[in-house]
């Protein structure tokens, strides 16, 4: 049986502490233990006698960290210019140190490196990587320490991109990628215009920096790290105005759909949007000067298989105007955000399953391809030619989101929960039934407290 998860998102908490406020993006441990007594019980009554167990990228949320602000560095550098014993280097090492000793993290990584004890059946687990952890690839020292939190072998090697899962006569059945290489936002590649994807792309593709890797970090972690910074903790602690608006901050990057942004921070219960914009102006300001007159900055966006080169050319050239110098004005951050929300817009990824060579491969024998990255869960038909079905699904995000009606004018809080377990074709099938595998696809959010996971061990 095969389980995938993915976007977990592991985070350190440490920096986002506020007086008694600790901002704190990880699920308990008693989810994940209650997940797998789930999976080990359908793995018991189904007499499955494997489990693979894949954790499918952005497992650790290295680039968003208000780590990387305490210094001139910044996680949108390729994997390439971080070397051995490098300041970049220490910075990713302390920042998955810090992830590493977050409570609910600690716990969950201990499950992890035991999880054969969960099973009733053999288990193994695999480890991709993302977008957002994909610095975890930069040197040898790095993967070392990023297997050691999960308990996996392979010591200073490369930690894959993809999985392919092979049947019993070493056939491709499955496809499992994290999904950032179908968004050119986030991967340096352009797939848009491919007929067909092989299966292998190539290595140095998955290391180099892309515009997704700026907007992470300079509005996901900046924002609200510079807001702190420039009323001071103790001023945001006794104003409710700034409290309010600095809370709007810390939830910025859950909203969706992402070019819903803007305006959920200006509905900030309480505030009016003139007021709120006249408290942002500083650090917006100060982030597009800091972006301006960074080389790494200039050199990810020349890269960036996002942004066509008249459009580049265009942005460098507005950024270097001198109306950022006093400060910039609203109109302009309108249109800077507008854009990158109509980059990273979320869309079905179907459309590049059916471009996989090894589902376009009608002999390969694969029958799926699995990713996640999106945070938009879904199973999705590609072919069923001759009355073989074939499958993209997607395994959607375990953390929050905020969502937004159709106007953008009100917000709410949701978790969202995504379950993927795969049946394959050589474990026993019901012989009533002319499917030789199966797949439980169970994706939904929760409102409120998880109350019936409360009180396990």
């Amino acid at each position: 049986m095969l389980v995938v998860i993915s976007d977990l998102h592991f985070s350190e908490a440490q920096s986002t502490q506020i007086g008694p406020h600790r901002y704190n993006r990880n699920l308990p441990v008693e989810t994940y233990r209650a997940y797998l007594a789930e999976i080990n019980q359908i793995a018991v009554a189904n007499k499955v006698k494997q489990i693979d167990f894949v954790l499918a990228g952005d497992i650790l949320e290295i680039s968003r960290s208000s780590i990387w602000l305490e210094g001139e560095s910044r996680p949108y550098i390729n994997n390439g210019n971080v070397s051995s014993g490098s300041d970049e280097e220490k910075i990713i090492l302390k920042i998955i140190e810090a992830i590493a000793e977050e409570g609910n993290v600690a716990e969950t990584l201990t499950l992890f490196r035991n999880i054969q004890q969960f099973f009733d059946v053999e288990t193994k687990l695999h480890l991709i990587l993302g977008n957002h952890d994909r610095l975890a690839n930069a040197t040898p020292k790095i993967r070392v320490e990023v297997r050691k939190l999960f308990g996996l072998n392979g010591g200073p090697a490369r930690i894959d991109n993809i999985l392919i899962v092979r049947d019993e006569f070493e056939k491709p059945f499955c496809l499992i990628r994290h999904g950032h290489e179908y968004d050119p936002t986030n991967f340096s590649l352009d797939l848009r215009r491919r007929e067909t994807i092989p299966a292998e792309l190539p290595v140095d593709a998955y290391d180099v920096a892309v515009l997704g890797d700026i907007t992470t970090i300079e509005y996901g972690a900046s924002l609200p790290w510079l807001f702190l910074k420039q009323y001071g903790e103790e001023a945001i602690l006794s104003d409710k105005t700034l409290m309010a608006l600095y809370k709007r901050l810390m939830e910025f990057d859950d909203v969706r759909p992402s070019s819903a942004w803007l305006s959920f921070l200006f509905t900030t219960p309480g505030v009016d949007d003139r007021e709120v914009w006249h408290l942002l102006k500083p650090a917006f300001t100060t982030i597009i000067n800091t972006l301006i007159s960074h080389d790494e900055f200039r050199r990810t966006l020349k890269q960036s298989a996002a942004v066509n080169p008249i459009v580049r050319v265009l942005l460098i050239g507005i950024l270097k105007s001198r109306i950022f110098r006093d400060g910039i004005p609203y109109w302009m951050i309108k249109l800077l955000m507008k854009m990158a929300s109509r980059f990273i817009s979320v869309k079905s990824q179907v459309r590049f399953a059916k471009k996989e060579a090894l589902i376009q491969n009608s002999e390969s024998g694969c029958r799926c391809v699995i990713s996640g990255h999106s945070h938009f869960a879904e199973a999705s038909l590609i072919s069923a030619t001759k009355g073989d079905e074939k499958y993209y699904i997607n395994t959607g995000t375990w953390r929050n989101v905020i969502p937004a009606t159709k106007n953008y004018e009100q917000f709410g809080r949701l978790k969202a929960l995504t379950k993927v377990m795969v049946f394959y074709p050589w474990e026993e099938n019901d012989p009533e039934l002319d499917r030789d595998w199966a797949f439980h696809y169970m994706s939904g959010v929760n409102y409120g407290s998880h109350r019936y996971l409360q009180g396990r061990s």
